[in-house]
């Protein structure tokens, strides 16, 4: 007699296990245990333990029973089992049609099968023997595949705080009215929501299904995600009179404007005398009702009386998993000389303007603080382009003859961030940074910029420019909160400028303490390099602190 799984009887022992410890028993004799699980897991696993048992000879084995503690199988006699083809049911036409997978691959193959049915809407997909024959020792036959009633997404229903944004929501966790039900995106609701920086979930999402609708509950509150940050540099030894310059930055951040996930970004930063930079940034998810988001960015920077830098650029991509975004689009650059006479072309100094396309892959939380159960992070852009040098009408214009005034251009850019848990609340962070930039006629002004609390510490704000360059910022973390450390650091660079190759570092410990309020920053930090020995007159202070509201 073949033994059919019966979803009646998963869906009714199965209500309570969510959260327990299971414990599986075949022919009455416990073999393992497991997590607790809801319904979809449990028939899930049936399925998969089932087709194990067959693929090992059991082929007469089934479900017996589901407790909230307890799952029973039932093994049966084992043969040398030949599956001979598998039959998947073809909605469009109500008909199963017989397919021939790969012996060596069967197993994978009917695992997929499951799979593509329960993402797109038939969640209580079973499989079955059929058409079995007794030869002797072996059994011979085909199993069938059967997708179970479909599945559509009825409602979201939301538990905690957060009661507004529904729409915004049922699109960004992919849970839109009417769509088929995937048990795939179910599972990765946390996820999901994770990188909606400014929610957070309380305990596991819940589904209940009625008449072939699904309704999805979430308990979802609110988090400070919105922040203001001031940084405050005391720079020994500088240019001001006292002998210590004050240098400042600012960045507002505002997350979720209009509970619809859209973010604005303010910016300034002065760095040095008569230096400053803006940037000014907005971000639209879901532009149009599409899957496309839309990114708007401005950034001005202004050196001394020497230079002006302004960029635009229009970013759209899209999600590809629950915490990575491909992404593609257009920059323009433009630079200005303020003073400008021939010197600057010896310098490498000129007004241009380039023309870039870019596309890339990134960590939508690359940006966010990492803690002590923070993953792995990283970004990715390959940049493509063109630029045009301009001649400035209050320099000779023969000093032009030895440019390359109109050139290509390729860059690339990386970085990753991780932790490694060396004792409980004892980790090593390390962060990689690095660009590499390939074009016949490299300005000065529109190098990289390096240095300071964000990037090398033990150095003023952007001290360095560079074409091509690597940065790594190792620290020695002792946690004491989640986001709360001491901290022993080590930054190190290799940068090249104009063909030059070197080796700035700097070291140093600090203090970073997460409050209610916000995060607070405290690095002491000393530098060295081709042109600065060490020197404990020359200690940066970098003190830093971003309020969230």
């Amino acid at each position: 007699m073949i033994r059919v799984l019966c979803l009646g009887m998963i869906l009714l022992g199965a209500h309570l296990c969510a959260g327990q410890r299971m414990t599986v028993y075949l022919d009455g004799q416990p073999t393992s245990e497991v997590p607790g699980m809801d319904s979809l897991e449990v028939s899930r696993f049936v399925n998969l333990y089932l087709l194990r048992l067959w693929n090992q000879g059991f082929v007469f084995s089934g479900l017996d029973s589901v407790f909230s503690e307890r799952i029973y199988f039932h093994a049966g006699p084992r043969y040398r089992s030949e599956i001979d083809q598998l039959a998947v049911y073809d909605a469009e036409r109500d008909t199963f049609e017989l397919w021939t997978p790969k012996k060596q691959s069967f197993r994978a193959s009917i695992q997929k099968q499951l799979t593509t049915y329960a993402d797109n809407g038939y969640p209580f997909v079973r499989i079955t023997w059929d058409s079995v024959r007794v030869e002797e020792d072996v059994v011979k036959g085909f199993l069938r595949v059967v997708p179970g009633p479909a599945v559509v997404y009825d409602s979201l229903v939301l538990l905690g705080e957060v009661q507004k944004g529904r729409t915004f929501l049922q699109t960004a966790l992919n849970v839109e009215v009417g769509k088929p039900f995937s048990e795939g995106s179910f599972q990765n609701l946390p996820k999901r929501i994770a990188r909606l920086q400014y929610l957070k979930i309380n305990g596991s999402p819940d589904v209940a299904f009625e008449h072939g609708k699904a309704t999805v509950f979430l308990d979802l509150d609110k988090r400070k995600s919105s922040s203001f940050e001031g940084v405050v540099g005391l720079l020994p030894g500088q240019s001001a009179a006292n002998g210590v310059m004050v240098t400042g930055f600012l960045d507002l951040q505002l997350a979720n404007l209009f509970q619809s996930g859209k973010r604005f970004l303010f910016t300034w930063n002065r760095f040095a005398d008569e230096s400053q930079s803006l940037d000014l940034g907005y971000y639209h998810p879901f532009f149009l009702s599409s899957k496309l988001f839309l990114d708007v960015d401005f950034h001005l920077l202004k050196q001394d009386t020497t230079f002006l830098t302004q960029s635009w650029n229009l970013i759209s991509g899209a999600n590809i998993g629950p915490k990575s975004e491909i992404f593609f689009g257009y920059e323009e650059v433009n630079g200005t000389l303020i003073s400008p006479d021939e010197s600057n072309i010896r310098e490498n100094l000129a007004d241009f303007k380039s023309r870039q396309y870019m596309i890339g892959l990134r960590d939508v939380l690359y940006g966010q603080e990492i803690g002590m159960k923070s993953p792995f992070r990283y970004h990715v852009r390959l940049v493509l382009g063109d630029k045009r040098i301009s001649k400035n009408p209050s320099i000779d214009q023969e000093a032009y003859d030895t440019l390359h005034r109109q050139t290509s251009m390729v860059q690339v850019s990386a970085g990753t961030k991780y932790l490694l848990r060396l004792k409980k609340q004892t980790a090593l962070y390390h962060q990689l940074e690095g660009q590499v930039l390939v074009n016949d006629q490299i300005l000065t002004n529109e190098l990289a910029r390096i240095g300071g609390l964000k990037t090398l510490r033990g150095f003023n704000e952007n001290f360095f420019y560079a074409s091509n360059y690597g940065l790594s910022r190792l620290e020695l973390r002792q946690y004491f909160e989640e986001y709360s450390h001491f901290m022993l650091f080590y930054d190190q660079l290799v940068m090249e400028y104009h063909g030059v190759v070197s080796y700035p570092r700097g070291f140093g410990a600090g203090l970073s303490l997460d409050t209610s309020n916000g995060l607070f920053t405290f690095a002491l930090a000393m530098g060295m390099s081709r042109q600065i020995r060490a020197d404990p007159s020359n200690v940066k202070i970098h003190i830093g602190y971003t309020s969230r509201f």
